[in-house]
């Protein structure tokens, strides 16, 4: 659902400056000169997601990027049979479009809101026009397009290499950061999904969890009791990412 659009009001507004301050939210944006947020801003609308809504089709032409605030994406494979592979997740760290950035107007990724939430939503073609005059958000792309390239690969190892139990733990810490909260909406069957294995292994999974008194769930939520001792459960994938995530976007 739209909430009200890029900048209302023209340059000094409170509407303006409201949305610069949820703008800084994700990290991209916070790293922008006021002149190139400001242009962006003004080609962008506010927008609320609920869990499990498709924003880019598997396939078809990608006419939105997003920049998430509070939510959170996930780029998601689908076999011809009907599963699901989660490649990444998409949070405040970064933002989903990477093909358009590459001058690629489809996708064969499907981005579906995993977290519902709030994120900023661009044009394609205005944001593909912005990036020629746009300097800084052209050099900060250009890395998190690495980011996610190392990501995609670190994803590829784990899943073939790493415990469910471990893989679980990275995942709900993934996401926890992603939205900047340790309390947020999941559930045994989407989880399942994303992690590509059957809905009683996350079950078996989570209450390990449970049981070490790392994290509660109540029916469709999850919240992180024990930050520290999740980072132990989880395998190395997740410590090698963050680093790499301070290296290449901090």
């Amino acid at each position: 659902m739209d909430a009200p659009s890029g900048l209302p009001g023209g340059p000094g507004t409170g509407s303006e400056q409201s949305l610069s301050l949820q703008a800084a939210r994700n990290n991209i944006l916070a790293k922008l000169p006021s002149s190139e947020l400001a242009a962006l801003l003004e080609q962008s609308t506010r927008i609320e997601c609920n869990l499990r809504e498709v924003m880019v089709p598997n396939g078809a032409k990608i006419n939105h990027v997003y920049f998430p605030l509070t939510g959170m994406i996930s780029l998601v494979t689908e076999l011809k049979d009907g599963t699901f592979l989660e490649s990444m997740t998409v949070g405040c760290e970064g933002f989903s479009g990477l093909p358009v950035f590459h001058g690629v107007d489809t996708s064969r990724t499907m981005a579906m809101c995993q977290i519902e939430g709030t994120f900023l939503r661009l044009p394609a073609e205005s944001f593909a026009a912005l990036l020629k005059k746009a300097p800084q958000l052209a050099l900060v792309l250009h890395r998190y397009a690495q980011y996610a390239h190392d990501v995609v690969a670190q994803s590829a190892a784990c899943n073939s290499m790493h415990l469910i139990e471990q893989r679980c733990a990275r995942w709900l810490l993934v996401s926890s950061d992603a939205v900047g909260t340790l309390d947020f909406g999941l559930t045994h069957e989407f989880l399942s999904q994303m992690l590509a294995v059957r809905r009683p292994g996350v079950t078996v999974a989570i209450g390990e969890l449970e049981r070490r008194k790392l994290v509660a769930h109540r029916y469709g939520r999850i919240t992180i009791i024990d930050k520290k001792g999740m980072e132990k459960a989880a395998c190395e994938c997740y410590r090698t990412v963050k680093d790499r995530e301070r290296e290449l976007l901090a």
